[in-house]
């Protein structure tokens, strides 16, 4: 018979959007073990550079951090054939569908890495399942929530889902007070581009226009 651990598992997809989701859970009460499977983020540099970070910040908090194997090549498989990049430009006449391919392609990599945090929950007998990736006004919530229900449900978890999106402000104020490492793009190759595009964008948007003469 399965041993339960009344534990939570805490999906992390980086140190500084799991500071105010641990805290808030250790102080309700729970028990939280951390668990870091994030195949999705590119170079390997950058991956093995955000497990540092949340690896420093895990010392002392008492909980236990595991890490999942990293493999860019399944996330090419399962989710890089959905394609990209899929900027979102402001009143460009092709938002509605590069907004639908990302989802597409987000929701993918979100079912790839929560399928894996619930089987590693239900062979570790933790019952209930969690994430951090709702914290982020980057990320599409309602989709997160919903595939991290499903993962859950297919291995018998009980999944909280929490949606921790308004404290994304805290969360900011947090990381930089501690001088953590705050990346700029949320993984993969593709969202690396997407940003740089739309950050390009806005600051052209933002330019004031050039007098003639």
């Amino acid at each position: 018979m399965e041993q339960i651990d009344e534990t939570v598992l805490l999906h992390c997809c980086c140190a500084p959007c799991t500071i105010v989701p641990l805290e808030t859970l250790l102080l309700s009460g729970r028990a939280v073990a951390l668990y870091f499977y994030n195949p999705n983020i590119q170079p390997e540099e950058e991956y093995e550079r955000r497990l540092a970070v949340l690896e420093s910040f895990v010392e002392g908090q008492g909980v236990s951090l595991h890490v999942g194997p990293y493999d860019a090549g399944l996330w090419e498989e399962h989710v890089g054939i959905l394609g990209g990049p899929y900027p979102l430009l402001p009143g460009s006449d092709d938002y509605a569908l590069m907004e639908a391919a990302r989802k597409k392609r987000c929701r993918a990599c979100y079912e790839l890495r929560f399928r894996e945090a619930a089987a590693f929950g239900a062979r570790a007998g933790y019952r209930y399942l969690d994430t951090t990736l709702t914290i982020s006004p980057y990320q599409y919530t309602l989709e997160a929530q919903s595939a991290l229900k499903d993962s859950g449900e297919e291995q018998g978890r009980e999944v909280l889902a929490t949606d921790w999106s308004g404290s994304y402000p805290q969360s900011v104020q947090r990381s930089r007070a501690l001088g953590m490492y705050r990346q700029n793009y949320c993984g993969c190759r593709f969202s690396r581009q997407e940003a740089e595009l739309e950050r390009q964008a806005k600051t052209q948007n933002l330019r004031p226009p050039v007098s003639p003469g």
